[in-house]
């Protein structure tokens, strides 16, 4: 595992924080691009961005330290300083969402519009972040036999299954697809939805792989909240496809399409 790069006089540059780093700038970036094709100012996008990374953050912190709270009780201290290791992805996930959605109120801007252009860069983000994990050794899988297994720098000399670049590999293959479905959704948000639906089947399968220990019914707290995320998500995707039929919502997007490419 290699969680330090370089060194530069006294600043380390960490494996982990590179690579979110790099997933931010290059969804920023390619998000700036593709706004005004959505007819949303770039500029508001890039504040959104920054924004919904910000408190994301903040949240994956706060989801960790409350998953974790036997520890954290004993050692207030350190909830303040948090390590890579010390984050967890649905916590940045939900209020990184929720600081979206009061950002495009205040902003005035559909929150469902800006939420379909960003969402599949989330995923991408996301396959960034575990490729950072692999590098620093944390969120390593369960111990095999199998030929392409590889040590855990944060656990011990076994050999495990590489389960972040399972993850990474995924989460690629979902932001594909999302970028595919995005200008043919049949109702604004269908985009949001589709990634919460496919990246909560992503999280349950890998975590099979994850050395984690079963929370509730069998299955780690992670499988929990994704199974309930797909549930809702998919049903939300049903509900809101026949609300789009009947109000027209479906017809006005394959208008607006049509327009956009004369």
């Amino acid at each position: 595992m290699y969680p330090e790069l370089f060194t530069i006089g006294n600043l380390t540059v960490y494996s982990y924080g590179l690579m979110i780093a790099l997933g931010v700038l290059i969804s920023a970036l390619a998000l700036y691009r593709e706004a005004p094709g959505e007819d949303l100012n770039p500029d508001h996008v890039l504040e959104a961005v920054i924004a919904a990374v910000f408190f994301g953050l903040i949240g994956a912190r706060l989801l960790y330290v409350f998953l974790n709270w036997d520890y954290f009780s004993a050692n207030p201290v350190e909830i303040l300083f948090a390590q890579f290791a010390g984050l967890s992805f649905y916590g940045g996930l939900f209020l990184g969402v929720f600081i979206l959605y009061l950002w495009s109120s205040w902003r005035k801007i559909g929150f469902l519009k800006l939420a379909d252009l960003m969402a599949p860069y989330l995923p991408l983000g996301y396959a960034f972040a575990r490729v950072g994990c692999f590098l620093n050794g944390c969120c390593y899988g369960r111990v095999t036999d199998l030929p392409w297994a590889v040590p855990a720098g944060m656990a011990d000399d076994l050999l495990r299954h590489p389960v972040q670049l399972y993850a990474a590999l995924g989460a690629v293959i979902i932001f594909i697809i999302l970028k595919y479905l995005r200008p043919k959704r049949p109702f604004v948000g269908f985009v949001l939805l589709s990634m919460f639906a496919l990246y909560g089947v992503l999280r349950f399968t890998t975590e099979f792989f994850r050395q984690e220990e079963a929370a509730w019914f069998g299955l780690t707290a992670a499988q929990n909240f994704s199974l309930a995320l797909v549930l809702l998500s998919v049903a939300a995707i049903f509900v809101f496809s026949g609300f789009a039929g009947k109000t027209g919502d479906a017809k006005s997007l394959k208008k607006r399409r049509k327009g956009a490419k004369k």
